[in-house]
């Protein structure tokens, strides 16, 4: 009787010490911006317009954003793997070797392109 009280003490254990080791891969820090975040404005020389009046097809640049700190970006139609850091005010993705900073303020995430000494912005919010 006591090998099986021990038996059942030891996977009771167990089942607790692995429960404690998964909810560890989430961060409670990144459930904000958990989820798919879509275009919605973009400024393009100065000027802030609709992201559905311009001529791109939907779904051709989107952010998601999974708990564990990884993430998919689909820029201009191409779809990448990376991983993301979130603190507060912005965001730090990694992906095939490249970087980018996301800009985030009162749920709003902000894409900065520099081409040309302009600056193209283009703003997302999270899809409900």
């Amino acid at each position: 009787m006591t090998r099986k009280i021990t038996a059942l003490l030891l996977a009771l254990l167990l089942a607790l010490s692995s429960m404690t080791v998964l909810s560890g891969c989430s961060n409670e820090e990144n459930n904000e911006l958990v989820g798919t975040w879509i275009p919605i404005t973009a400024n393009i020389n100065g000027e802030t317009i609709q992201f559905s009046e311009l001529d791109v097809e939907e779904g051709s640049f989107q952010f998601t954003f999974e708990n564990n700190g990884r993430c998919t970006l689909i820029l201009a139609g191409i779809e990448n793997h990376g991983s993301y850091v979130f603190n507060k005010t912005s965001v730090d993705i990694s992906y095939g070797g490249k970087t980018e900073k996301l800009l985030y303020d009162q749920g709003i995430l902000t894409l900065n392109f520099y081409y040309n000494n302009e600056t193209t912005s283009f703003m997302f919010s999270k899809q409900k």
